[in-house]
């Protein structure tokens, strides 16, 4: 399984994977609309791109974690925005090289979080597995959503070396 950065001659095959998932984005891709930036990954093998993971490393989402409250507001994390593999090809690793590729990315851009919030949409109590499994842990919210049960997920990287 090769994990490469995408590029724009991905969208149709990064559009036909995400269709199932993600009607909208799926089809803007698919059409050559959808804007490849370069924090996105795909895995790729000889039957094509199974997987694909996107985000940015300029995110203020660490100020809704209490953990994090304290920290300046100039303060930045990695955010994880969208992550997908072929469902028939789940389970076998394919997420945790995207996601580590995407930690990796992070990593050199400065970041020592990411964060994300597990697609709510699907199997919520799955997802929150894999990322456990990967190392996130389910974070309270800041006090200004005290109320709210913890929804984001975070994982601390180690520093660079």
């Amino acid at each position: 399984m090769d994990i490469r950065r995408a590029s724009r001659g991905d969208q149709v095959a990064i559009g036909n994977l995400i269709l199932p998932w993600d009607r909208d984005n799926g089809q803007r891709y698919h059409d050559g609309r959808g804007r490849v930036s370069e924090r996105e990954f795909v895995a790729e093998d000889a039957k094509g791109i199974a997987g694909w993971i996107s985000g940015h490393h300029g995110s203020t989402a660490w100020a809704n974690l209490a953990a994090y409250e304290d920290r300046p507001e100039y303060w930045a994390c990695s955010w994880l925005v969208k992550f997908y593999v072929q469902k028939e090809r789940q389970s076998g690793g394919i997420g945790a090289l995207l996601l580590e590729a995407f930690e990796d990315d992070a990593q050199e851009a400065g970041r020592d979080l990411v964060v994300v919030h597990p697609d709510e949409t699907g199997d919520v109590e799955r997802l929150r597995n894999f990322y456990r499994d990967n190392g996130y842990e389910l974070m309270d919210p800041c006090s200004d959503y005290s109320m709210r049960p913890p929804w984001l997920m975070a994982k601390t990287l180690p520093p660079l070396r």
